[in-house]
Formats: structure tokens, sequence, C-alpha cells
């Protein structure tokens, strides 16, 4: 009998345990309307969650804040959720939004906020998130963008450009001149538009760009391929090494390589210039006109 009361009791908590996690977690959502000026600046940070900047009217930032709590979330956890729905993290000083920046941390703990956020084309942008993608499209001065744990992926920027990823892909096209700084510990770099100089790194994964460069350049894979589509009046010094690959640069009087510059090349092209420094651990490397 005792057997059979224990086998009961455990299908019972085996049930009741199931259910729990089947059950949709809770979440709630916020809205908020800010009025700026020009060129405003904009910080939006949260420790998970998507973050998402698209362009909105000229004078105004809105914010939509998508809470959710994870499946360990126990306790209290609709009554947090309530609280930030009804005062969320979002600051106002003059021309300066700061958005998700907290104190409370036991407030936050477990929940993720997913941001959606217009805001005017000359905004300078500063958006991090601990867990999450980072999407912008056709909207800011100058952007700077970490993921601990996602993929970085920005459109139509107007400026300079700092781009993070723990674990990752970055992907960035620029509409104007601004200088480029990427790195992934893992993910691939695409750049298109490039317009300045060009620093980027992975620990493992293909790095690509095309556009003009007009000033220093380092570019380092731990293992994957490098290739470089750059206008052909560009002119500068090149160094490149790999530890298994090709090496080629498709420029007028650029050597090739042979047998005794099997891992290693260097090539003044158009009359030299500002260093171009690329390695690869494994992966072949291309340096071509556009």
């Amino acid at each position: 009998m005792n057997r059979i009361l224990s086998i009961a009791a455990l299908l019972a908590f085996s049930t009741a345990a199931t259910a729990a996690f089947a059950a949709p977690t809770p979440d709630g959502n916020f809205d908020r309307t800010l009025s700026v000026s020009a060129q405003p600046d904009l910080y939006v940070a949260t420790g998970s969650g998507v973050i998402r900047v698209h362009p909105g009217s000229g004078n105004q930032i809105h914010v939509v804040g998508h809470v959710h709590a994870s499946w360990t979330a126990f306790g209290d956890v609709n009554a947090r959720i309530q609280r930030i729905v009804d005062n969320p993290p979002i600051n106002q000083s003059g021309n300066s939004i700061h958005i998700g920046e907290v104190n409370d941390r036991e407030l936050f703990n477990n929940i993720s906020i997913d941001y959606e956020i217009t805001a005017p084309s000359d905004v300078a942008l500063n958006l991090r998130t601990g867990s999450g993608n980072i999407e912008v499209a056709d909207v800011g001065r100058f952007l700077t963008a970490a993921s601990g744990s996602g993929s970085v992926r920005a459109h139509g920027v107007h400026g300079p450009a700092t781009l993070d990823s723990g674990s990752g892909d970055i992907e960035l096209e620029e509409q104007a001149a601004g200088d480029v700084k990427a790195r992934t510990g893992s993910g691939s770099i695409h750049i298109h538009n490039l317009n300045g100089s060009f620093n980027s790194k992975t620990g493992s994964g293909d790095i690509e760009a095309d556009g003009n460069l007009t000033g220093a350049a380092n570019l380092t894979s731990g293992s994957g391929s490098v290739r470089l589509h750059i206008t052909p009046t560009s002119h500068f010094s090149f160094e490149g090494s790999t530890g298994s690959g090709a090496i080629r640069v498709s420029f007028p009087g650029a050597p090739q390589q042979d047998e005794h510059s099997r891992h290693h090349l260097t090539a003044s092209i158009n009359g030299g210039g500002p260093p171009l420094v690329i390695h690869t651990g494994s992966g072949s490397i291309e340096v071509t006109p556009r």
C-alpha cells in the first residue's frame, strides 16, 4: 500500500511540475513617448532582451517595452512585472534619454525586457544587452552597440560605429563617413559601404568588408577567411599573415604569394599609406579593388 501511495504521490508531483513548466510565463507591456530637440542622445540597456531601433518622428522618441519573466522567476513575479509596467526604467534629462538603467536588482531578477524604439534619424545611439540581439535600421549619427550573447545588425548608420558581441554575428551598412570597430568572440563580421578606418576581430568566423578605406586597418580572425574589397585608388602599406591559407592582393604592382611567402606577404599599394594589417590563424586573405 505504501509503495502504491508513493507512486501516486510521485505521479501527482510530476503532473503538477509539468503543468507549471507548460504554463505561460507572465508578461506585460509599457508604452511611452518623449519629446526631444535636434540630435538627442539615447542610452538603452537590458540585462536580457532584444533591442530594436527604427526611424520615427523628428522630435520624439517612442518606447515600447515588452516585459517577461523566465520560468525560474517564481514568487511575486506578477507583482514585480506590474511594478515595472507602472513605472518603467526611463529617465530624461534635457535631450538625453536613459532607458533600462536600474538600481533595484531584486526587482528585475530573472526578468527580461525587449525594447522597440523609434527615434529621430540624427540620434546618437548607445545600446547594450546582456543576452539578445540588437537591430538598428536607418537611424543613428553614431552607434555604440554591445551584446553579451547575440547578433548585432545595423543598416543605414550615418557615422562612426563600435560594435561588440560576445557570441554572435556583426553586420553593418554605413551611409556616411565614420570609423568602424567591430569585435565578436565567435561569429562573422560583414561591413558594407565602409568609409573610414577599420578595426575588427573575431575569435572564430569570417571578416568581409567593402568600401573606401581612408585610415589604418587591423583585421584579425582566429579561424576564418578575411576578404576586403576597397576603392581602386586606396593607398596603404599591406601586411598579411595566415597560419593556413592563401594570400591574394589584386592591386597593380602588388607581389603575389609564392613558396617564399607562403604564410606572410607585404606590399606597398598605390605608393603606400596607412597600415593595413590582416592576420588569420586558419583561412585565406583577399584584398581586391571594389
